[in-house]
């Protein structure tokens, strides 16, 4: 009796040992596929954000024009002539800017001051120019609901309609500020040794 119980614990022992090591053996397999399961899960996430990225940064230049056109787009609505037919003047239209605290000005045409709104779009489209005979003299005689046209560098005719006129001082510089409709302000000097500014405003009409 005593024979068979001593034999039956090697057989136990290595029931033992043979489970153990199998146990190993599948936790090692779980392991190994959990690693595996974890390597995957991160590569599928580092694509799912470079695909985003990617879709988003193509959105973005679509949508977001290059500068290039951005400077193409300005210069085709660049100002080249200003027709006032009242008045029958058909005048050049040349960059003003202000030097030395003088603002340059067109001997033959009307100045555009560049700082302002392109014809056409949103903001005060500002011109300006002597009041000599042949250029900006006869602006007072213009009335309410005259027309005017600009002709823009790209070829385009952009027309505006008189809404008011009147007499400032050079002092009074709001005419030169920014509005949320789409005008054009035309200056000269006039009135005595031309200590005033002769002012027309008007809006876009379609």
């Amino acid at each position: 009796m005593k024979d068979k119980v001593t034999q039956s614990f090697p057989v136990r022992n290595h029931v033992n040992s043979s489970w153990s090591m199998a146990t190993k053996t599948v936790f090692s397999k779980k392991r190994k596929l959990n690693k595996v399961s974890l390597f995957l899960a991160i590569i599928l996430l580092l694509s799912g954000a470079g695909l985003i990225y990617f879709s988003a940064s193509s959105r973005w230049q679509l949508a977001s024009p290059a500068p290039q056109q951005l400077q193409l787009e300005e210069s085709i609505n660049y100002p080249v002539k200003l027709y006032i037919p009242k008045i029958s003047r058909v005048l050049d239209v040349t960059d003003g800017q202000v030097q030395d605290n003088r603002w340059t000005v067109s001997d033959s045409g009307v100045s555009y001051f560049t700082a302002s709104a392109r014809p056409g779009t949103l903001g005060n489209s500002v011109l300006y120019g002597h009041n000599k005979k042949e250029i900006l003299g006869s602006l007072p005689k213009l009335s309410i609901g005259d027309p005017i046209f600009i002709t823009t560098k790209g070829g385009e005719i952009i027309k505006y309609e008189v809404f008011d006129k009147k007499e400032i001082k050079p002092t009074q510089v709001e005419i030169l500020n920014e509005t949320e409709d789409s005008r054009l302000t035309i200056y000269t000097c006039s009135g005595f040794l031309d200590q005033s500014r002769f002012v027309v405003i008007s809006k876009k009409v379609d």
